[in-house]
């Protein structure tokens, strides 16, 4: 008896890692489809042309832009090499299993399969970076207001230390 449930218990195992592998098998598959290796790459793309405005936000004059530029590439490159879909894909496989079933993960590869899915991930990575300029335009409007009201923060705390 006790060997029928060992070897039961084996076949259980057995099955359930088979399952797994399936599983993890289809999450590659539907990473693959949706091309996020190349959309990690196109996001670096558009942080490093976010980066090229930084020098000017932050006041960096001419003759140290040099040294500010050395500085930005290397963060730059250590981000990239840090955060490469190399090292982020082991994890992203992991997420995926975590929170989606099979049957979810077969139907959104069944959707990314498709020609509406395969549009979708063909133009992704435009809307994204229209999606990040209307950010980035959004919070230039909105950093003045931020700033003003820091003025007047500033403003009301020295009024309400000098009433003391």
């Amino acid at each position: 008896m006790k060997k029928l449930a060992v070897v039961g218990f084996g076949l259980f195992l057995s099955i359930a890692c088979h399952a797994q592998d399936s599983k993890r098998e289809s999450v590659q598959e539907l990473l693959k489809a949706t091309n996020v290796d190349s959309m990690v790459d196109t996001m670096y793309s558009q942080m490093g042309q976010a980066f090229a405005g930084i020098g000017q936000q932050l006041g960096i004059k001419a003759e140290d832009q040099p040294v500010f530029d050395a500085y930005m590439n290397k963060v730059f490159a250590t981000m990239k090499e840090d955060m490469s879909w190399e090292k982020m894909e082991g994890p992203m496989i992991e997420i995926y299993l975590k929170h989606y079933t099979e049957k979810e993960i077969r139907d959104m590869l069944a959707f990314y399969q498709s020609e509406s899915g395969r549009s979708m991930v063909e133009k992704m990575p435009a809307v994204m970076g229209d999606s990040m300029a209307l950010s980035q335009q959004m919070v230039q409007s909105f950093l003045p207001k931020v700033q003003a009201m820091a003025e007047e923060l500033k403003t009301d705390l020295q009024k309400h230390r000098n009433s003391q």
